[in-house]
């Protein structure tokens, strides 16, 4: 899933993180990277520190997250792969 809409979604939690947690969060910091460059590396540190927060606060952060996206599905157009029209075009 990460592969399709990474960026998109661990920038809506970076930015839900900063509400929550601070701007200077670890968990707040590995997010924003994560969202900045979509490399692995950066992603597995992202899950790390989610992983690493209190369930309640991990739980609350994932919820405003899913939200955001959810109100905003135009910030996931970017993300997905153009796709090649299939058969005749009017």
């Amino acid at each position: 899933m990460f592969d399709t809409i990474g960026k998109p979604f661990f920038a809506a939690l970076a930015t839900c993180a900063e509400g929550q947690l601070s701007s200077e969060h670890a968990c707040t910091r590995a997010l924003r990277q994560a969202a900045a460059s979509g490399a692995r590396e950066d992603i597995a540190v992202a899950e790390a520190a989610l992983r690493a927060l209190p369930e309640s606060a991990r739980e609350a952060l994932m919820a405003a997250g899913h939200r955001t996206l959810r109100e905003n599905p135009a910030s996931l157009l970017g993300s997905l792969a153009p796709m090649a029209p299939r058969g005749r075009l009017h």
